[in-house]
C-alpha cells in the first residue's frame, strides 16, 4: 500500500502530544523536549522518505508472476465446468487465486504486493469464490 504522508503525520504528531504531556509531567524542561521532538520528526522524515522511494519487491527483483508455469494448475483442474470457468476468468483474478490458494500467501502479503488494502484482497476474493461457488 501506498505510504500516506498525511495520515502518518497525523499519527505521529498525537502521540507526539501525549509525550510531550507526560515529559513535562515528569519535569523535563521545553528545550529538552523541542530536541526530543526535533530528533524524532527528523526520524519521521527519514522513514517517509524511505517509503516514498522503497519499490515493491516485484519491480526489483521481477514479476511474482514470472514464472512460464505459474498459472500451470489451472489446466489441471479435472471437474470440467470448474475448468471452464477458472479459465474464463481475467488473469489477475487468476493470479490472485494462485498466490492466495496455491502459495499460501495471506491477504496482507497479497495486498503488499499489490499496493493495495487487505480489503481490497477479501473483496476480490469474495467475488471470485461466488462465481466459482455457481459451478457446484
Amino acid at each position: 500500500m501506498a505510504y500516506n504522508y498525511a495520515r502518518e503525520k497525523r499519527k505521529f504528531d498525537a502521540e507526539w502530544k501525549r509525550k510531550a504531556l507526560w515529559y513535562r509531567k515528569e519535569g523535563m524542561s521545553e528545550e529538552d523536549i523541542e530536541a526530543m521532538y526535533r530528533f524524532d520528526l527528523a526520524q519521521f522524515n527519514r522513514d517517509r522518505a524511505y517509503e516514498s522511494r522503497r519499490r515493491p519487491l516485484e519491480t526489483a527483483c521481477g514479476s511474482y508472476t514470472s514464472s512460464p508455469d505459474f498459472l500451470d494448475w489451472v489446466d489441471q483442474v479435472e471437474n470440467p465446468s470448474l475448468s471452464r470457468k477458472l479459465k474464463n476468468l481475467p488473469v489477475k483474478d487468476k493470479e490472485l487465486l494462485t498466490l492466495y490458494i496455491m502459495q499460501g500467501f495471506s491477504q496482507t502479503d497479497i495486498a503488499h504486493m499489490r499496493g493495495v488494502g487487505q480489503p481490497v484482497i477479501s473483496r476480490q476474493l469474495e467475488r471470485i469464490f461466488s462465481y466459482l461457488k455457481e459451478t457446484f
